[in-house]
C-alpha cells in the first residue's frame, strides 16, 4: 500500500476532532440533564415532607386541643401511659414534683416547737391565753418594758438605726389586759363623743386597737415606734427614715410589720406601719419574702390548733 497523501491525514485528524467533541458535547448534555432531574426529584421530595409535616402539625393541634390536660411543657414531659392504679404518668410525675417542692420548702423553713413562744397568734378570734406569763425587762431610756427574750434583738435593731444616724424610740411595749382594755373602752368612747352609735364606735375602735381580752402587745412581744421629731402614731410614720428602715431591715433582727396595708381584712387591724412585731429571724424573713401575714403565715403551715 502506498503512503498516504498529508490532505488525507488532515481530513481523519478533522474527523477525529470532530466525534471527540461531539462525544464530549454529549457526555456534557448527559450529565447536566442527569442534575437536572436529581434536583427536580429531591424538590419533589421536599414538597412531600413538607407536607406529610403540615398536615401532621394539624392533627396534632386537633389532638391538643381534644384532650389540653395532657400536655405538658419542659421538664414534665407528656406521658399519657396509664398505670395500674388509673393515674397517669403526668398526674404521678406532678405529684412527686409538688412533694419535693413541699419538702424543700420545708428544709428551707423549720418550725420548732421551742420556737412557738415567739409564734403565738392573739386576734379577736384568739384571745391571750388565760395561763399566759411573760418575763418582762426595761427598754433603756423609757418607761416601756418587752419580753426579756426579745430584749437582746431589740437592741440589736436600735443600735444598728442609730449607727446609720437614725433616731427610733419605743413608744409602747408590754401592755396589760387591763391596759388594753381601758385604751379601748377609751377609743370607743371618743367615737361616740363624735356622734357615733356605740356599735359602730365599737366597730371603728377594733379597726384600730386589738379588743380586749386579745391584743399583741399584752405578749410583750411588740413594740410601737415614733422618732425624737415625730410622735404620731399615724400613716404618715411610713415616710420618716425611720419607717422606710425598719420596713426594709427589720426581718433581719426578728421582727415583722404585723399590720401591713392590704392586710386588714386578714388581721382585723388597719395599716400600722410603726407597730413591728418579734417573730425570730427565719419566720420573720419568710413573711417579707413571701409577703405573708401572720394569720396567712398561720394558715399555710396548719398551726392553728
Amino acid at each position: 500500500m502506498g503512503k498516504k497523501k498529508p490532505e488525507d491525514r488532515k481530513v481523519v485528524r478533522n474527523r477525529r476532532v470532530m466525534i471527540y467533541t461531539f462525544l464530549l458535547i454529549f457526555m456534557l448534555l448527559y450529565i447536566s440533564a442527569h442534575f437536572t432531574v436529581q434536583e427536580r426529584k429531591t424538590a419533589e421530595a421536599k414538597k412531600s415532607t413538607e407536607i406529610v409535616v403540615e398536615a401532621a402539625v394539624v392533627d396534632g393541634d386537633k389532638m391538643l386541643a381534644a384532650r389540653p390536660e395532657e400536655v405538658v411543657t419542659g421538664d414534665n414531659a407528656v406521658k399519657n401511659d396509664i398505670r395500674e392504679d388509673g393515674t397517669r404518668g403526668n398526674e404521678i410525675e406532678e405529684s412527686v414534683d409538688s412533694a419535693d417542692y413541699e419538702m424543700e420548702r420545708q428544709e428551707e423553713l423549720v418550725i420548732n416547737p421551742e420556737d412557738m413562744w415567739c409564734l403565738i397568734l392573739t386576734n379577736a378570734e384568739y384571745p391571750v391565753p388565760e395561763d399566759y406569763v411573760v418575763t418582762l425587762r426595761d427598754v433603756p431610756g423609757t418607761d416601756q418594758k418587752v419580753d426579756e427574750r426579745i430584749y437582746e434583738p431589740l437592741m440589736n435593731m436600735l443600735e444598728a438605726m442609730k449607727e446609720e444616724g437614725l433616731s427610733p424610740v419605743v413608744c409602747s411595749g408590754y401592755r396589760t389586759l387591763d391596759k388594753q382594755e381601758k385604751l379601748f373602752n377609751r377609743k370607743v368612747s371618743a367615737y361616740v363623743k363624735k356622734g357615733r352609735s356605740k356599735e359602730e364606735s365599737y366597730t371603728l375602735a377594733r379597726q384600730t386597737l386589738s379588743i380586749p381580752g386579745s391584743g399583741e402587745h399584752c405578749l410583750g412581744l411588740a413594740v410601737d415606734f415614733y422618732t425624737r421629731s415625730y410622735h404620731q402614731l399615724e400613716r404618715a410614720f411610713e415616710k420618716t427614715p425611720e419607717g422606710k428602715w425598719l420596713r426594709e431591715h427589720a426581718q433581719d433582727y426578728g421582727f415583722t410589720l404585723r399590720y401591713d396595708e392590704g392586710k386588714e381584712e386578714i388581721t382585723g387591724i388597719g395599716y400600722e406601719p410603726w407597730h413591728f412585731r418579734y417573730v425570730g429571724i427565719d419566720v420573720a424573713r419568710y413573711l417579707k419574702e413571701h409577703n405573708l401575714s401572720l394569720e396567712e403565715f398561720y394558715i399555710e403551715e396548719s398551726l392553728y390548733g
